[in-house]
């Protein structure tokens, strides 16, 4: 039943746009995904007499370089030794050339934003400005960034068509040990606790050694090794620096390299002919990034419960967000509250928020693609913008419009104006949820539990 309806939905995961090679493609691989801005997207005009005025952003740093070698070095080792035993098919043979060239353009640059990522995040920041005129009235901009030197970078390229209209705008850092309002998984040994349960060890076993994960292992590794080799493999095979990889090992390191690609454009796959497309057909890319990206859903997803810790370690920055858009409101000397940090900031937030798309747990750890989706809510440069309205008239309520990765999304708020909302009404419902939480007081993650 489970497969039945997999394949149903497979060929909705598997975004190309194109049937050409892979350096022409736009994949939907998870958290990896490159950011991805639909042109011809309708914009819902505000209600009549009303104008933006300000904007609270929370975004993920662009795409990146590979942020460790591990992948590298166990897909390296293992066609190394391969070919030293002559076990190479041409396709493998390939293929080790490529390991090879993607190691070269990592070299120095692990976990660094590459210049497709740098290109996104000053996209979005150009749509911003160009999209709320109204907003950037040269009054005063707040930044903040986690001290990963990628989230700085992106904020200073966010930043740096706003500053011939704000010369003193800058990124301010979190010192090292307070990052609780950007990095607030770093700080919570109740959500540590949780990462490394069994209950989530076990979710992912299930999928990893799923007889559908096996079959597409062999399925992938006879495309590039000859019999004797797979066998060896199949058995487990030492390396360097590096505990005995087997089948699975190897095929789910070459895809993680293969989700990596999504990093460099277009041209640079094509000048260095980076191509992965003949290793992995539709079915097993898709089942693949299932495997691969079930920790993203079980880690900083809804999992088990959509208001559990991993879930609840985002309410200082909900706090933080309800706050200082109050405090916004109230001086109007403001005109946007810019915040940079990761994948794991934005995923918990947007739970939390209930955003569609978000929330909804699955009925097994091999359908949660049908519910949560990694490609749509944190990919590379994802970003939450509340964007506020004010009326021309006195006494008119402020509006919010939400948006996830710029398109307009629902909250779990009644509205007569949908995607507009009350501002009262958004305010007071997670003002209710976070007390029902018991997170009343914004505590800090280190304490939530």
């Amino acid at each position: 039943m489970i497969m039945v309806r997999f394949r149903k939905w497979f060929v909705v995961f598997f975004c190309s746009f194109s049937s050409v090679s892979f350096a022409q493609q736009t994949m939907c691989v998870g958290s990896k995904t490159a950011y991805q801005y639909d042109a011809e997207r309708r914009i819902t005009p505000a209600p009549a007499g009303y104008m933006a005025f300000y904007i609270d952003h929370v975004g993920r740093h662009g795409s990146r370089y590979i942020s460790k070698p591990k992948s590298e070095d166990i897909a390296y080792q293992i066609l190394l030794t391969a070919e030293k035993q002559n076990q190479l098919t041409n396709l493998g043979k390939d293929l080790f050339r490529q390991i090879i060239r993607i190691a070269e353009l990592n070299k120095n640059h692990y976990g660094e934003l590459t210049d497709f990522g740098r290109k996104d995040i000053a996209l979005i920041s150009q749509r911003m400005q160009k999209n709320n005129p109204t907003v950037f009235k040269g009054n005063k901009i707040d930044v903040v960034s986690s001290r990963s030197p990628r989230a700085k970078e992106t904020a200073e390229i966010f930043i740096s068509s706003f500053k011939s209209k704000y010369p003193d705008i800058h990124v301010t850092q979190q010192p090292e040990n307070q990052q609780t309002l950007l990095r607030f998984f770093d700080y919570s040994p109740a959500y540590n606790e949780y990462k490394h349960s069994k209950a989530v060890k076990d979710s992912v076993k299930l999928i990893e050694n799923a007889p559908k994960t096996k079959q597409i292992s062999e399925q992938v590794v006879k495309k590039i090794f000859a019999d004797d080799f797979i066998q060896k493999l199949d058995n487990g095979i030492e390396v360097v620096n590096i505990s005995s990889v087997k089948t699975r090992d190897f095929v789910i390191s070459i895809y993680q390299l293969y989700q990596e690609l999504q990093a460099f454009s277009p041209q640079v796959l094509k000048d260095n002919y980076l191509d992965f497309s003949p290793y992995f057909s539709i079915n097993e890319n898709t089942w693949l990034n299932t495997v691969i990206t079930a920790k993203n859903y079980l880690e900083i997803g809804p999992a088990f419960n959509a208001n559990g810790i991993q879930i609840k370690i985002a309410a200082p920055l909900l706090w933080d967000m309800l706050n200082t858009a109050d405090i916004a409101i109230a001086n109007n000397n403001l005109d946007a509250n810019l915040r940079f940090a990761h994948a794991e900031t934005v995923s918990p937030l947007a739970t939390l928020l209930e955003i569609e798309g978000t929330s909804t747990i699955a009925d097994s750890i091999f359908n949660y693609y049908s519910v949560w989706q990694a490609d749509k809510i944190i990919p590379m440069g994802a970003n939450i913008q509340w964007i506020f309205y004010k009326s021309e008239q006195a006494n008119q309520p402020v509006l919010v419009k939400v948006l996830l990765n710029e398109r307009e999304v629902h909250l779990p708020i009644k509205s007569a104006h949908y995607p507009y909302y009350r501002w009262n009404d958004i305010k007071q419902f997670y003002i209710d949820k976070l007390n029902k939480l018991s997170l009343r007081n914004a505590p800090s993650p280190v304490t939530a539990n």
